[in-house]
């Protein structure tokens, strides 16, 4: 993988995580519902692009058929350009009556989730491309990174087959919780460093 640098590389990125995440409830309920959807998708995808740039974290595959966003816990965003950020997010995307579930169902996030260690935020791969390739390239990076710090990478999901997949790849559930505005479970999964799969 190789961090995301150049506009191109950045709006290939995006397209592949718009196109994954477009029916994903866990990410969709918080987009106002408008005729508008996709480009909010868009521009919120853009917005949590620019905050993981600045962690160091936007990586593309080698192939370009595959994105994720993974950062060390410790790097901290621009605090405030990240102001500005979810303001603009608040006013623009999510409304003002819906930030404050988005911003309990974070806290509840941020409260199980530990401080230190790897985190993939945003992981997807190109769906009209056959083959696993750039799926194999983000797990071997991500492990490879995280065994050389040796700490331990989190990430969380809304979707059962999802779940199932980080199981059979060495991740295993650490929590659950219920969304508190979704009808959706939460699973927050990790993988420890050096565990082989």
């Amino acid at each position: 993988m190789n961090q995301i640098k150049s506009d191109r590389d950045k709006n290939r990125a995006l397209d592949i995580l718009e196109q994954a995440f477009y029916d994903v409830p866990g990410v969709m309920w918080m987009i106002k519902n408008t005729k508008n959807r996709r480009k909010h998708l868009r521009i919120f995808l853009s917005l949590c692009f620019q905050e993981t740039s600045e962690k160091h974290g936007a990586y593309l595959t080698s192939d370009g058929n595959g994105v994720v966003f993974f950062y060390n816990l410790q790097n901290k965003p621009n605090l405030v350009l990240n102001f500005f950020r979810k303001l603009y997010l608040i006013l623009a995307i999510i409304g003002v009556e819906r930030s404050l579930c988005v911003l309990n169902t974070r806290k509840l996030i941020d409260s199980v989730r530990p401080k230190k260690g790897w985190y993939g935020w945003f992981l997807a791969t190109d769906k009209g491309v056959i083959g696993t390739r750039a799926g194999y390239e983000i797990k071997r990076d991500m492990y490879r990174m995280a065994d050389e710090t040796n700490e331990t990478i989190y990430v969380e999901t809304t979707i059962t087959r999802i779940m199932i997949l980080y199981q059979k790849i060495g991740f295993h559930e650490y929590a659950r919780r219920k969304h508190p505005y979704e009808d959706l479970d939460i699973w927050f999964m990790k993988r420890d460093p050096h565990t082989f799969n």
